[in-house]
């Protein structure tokens, strides 16, 4: 027999999650979208505090995590935690790309999470691990979304060719990130191409094993010189082309409608910067 707390995709448990996810986001955004420029960034500020602390101190916030060790998982080590770390400086720094690609890859990567928990469903709703992939990612949401939605930001469509490489620059500075923390962590040299291979987010290292939709779509699009003879693939490059070509092509479709919407909106205004 099912328990009451076991998460089912789009059960009436899982629903009430995804409606708990859109009430906390509209309801800060109708909340404050009349305040100041100043009240909006304090807002932010609150919320990205808070996906800040959580993150980095995941060994002591959070009670299923408390090594007292300060380890992979504190750092940019897959792309949310990368666009948590980013967040501060995409949203309180002066460059208007970052800001973009905040917005693009953060509303993507924090409504996904919490829209489909693949890896929780089966299982309870009530534990920590829920939790805190749920607040993490519904944060990053936020701090991602509202700032586009509030004129913090300017939507350009010229821009949508930049997208494609900083996703590709975003992917190298995480595989840099995981390679330097696991040499500080004491893996030695030969077990760390390994042990990086293993990790492999979002299939930065080669395509999964098996029958998977990835492999399917992307292997054949890679150009030989990108696979290795021991049946590897070179990092991040054995899909760069389609990966550049798909943030390209959807950064200019997303950024012609969004700039338009906002010209309409503002017609007669600077966006708020």
């Amino acid at each position: 027999m099912q328990s009451f707390d076991s998460l089912q995709p789009f059960d009436a448990l899982h629903l009430s999650t995804v409606l708990l996810m859109a009430v906390l986001f509209f309801g800060v955004f109708f909340l404050f979208r009349k305040r100041s420029r100043r009240t909006k960034y304090i807002v932010l500020g609150i919320l990205m505090g808070i996906n800040l602390i959580q993150h980095l101190f995941k060994f002591w916030f959070w009670p299923h995590m408390r090594t007292g060790k300060f380890g992979l998982t504190e750092t940019a080590y897959n792309v949310c935690a990368f666009l948590i770390l980013l967040c501060p400086y995409a949203v309180f720094g002066k460059n208007n790309l970052i800001k973009q690609f905040q917005f693009y890859v953060g509303a993507f990567a924090g409504f996904c999470a919490p829209f489909y928990p693949m890896w929780f469903f089966g299982g309870s709703i009530f534990t920590w691990e829920y939790l805190r992939a749920y607040t993490c990612h519904v944060l990053l949401l936020l701090t991602s979304v509202l700032p586009g939605m509030w004129g913090l930001i300017e939507f350009r469509m010229r821009d949508g060719w930049k997208f494609g490489l900083c996703a590709l620059a975003a992917l190298s500075l995480i595989l840099a990130n995981n390679a330097l923390v696991y040499t500080l962590l004491g893996v030695k040299q030969d077990a760390l191409i390994n042990t990086l291979y293993g990790y492999n987010p979002v299939f930065m290292m080669g395509p999964p094993a098996g029958e998977h939709i990835v492999r399917t779509i992307l292997v054949p699009l890679t150009p030989p010189f990108f696979r290795l003879e021991n049946g590897r693939y070179l990092p991040i490059l054995w899909y760069a082309i389609p990966l550049y070509t798909v943030f390209t092509a959807l950064g200019y479709a997303f950024g012609a409608g969004l700039e338009h919407l906002q010209k309409r909106k503002q017609p007669s205004e600077e966006v708020q910067k």
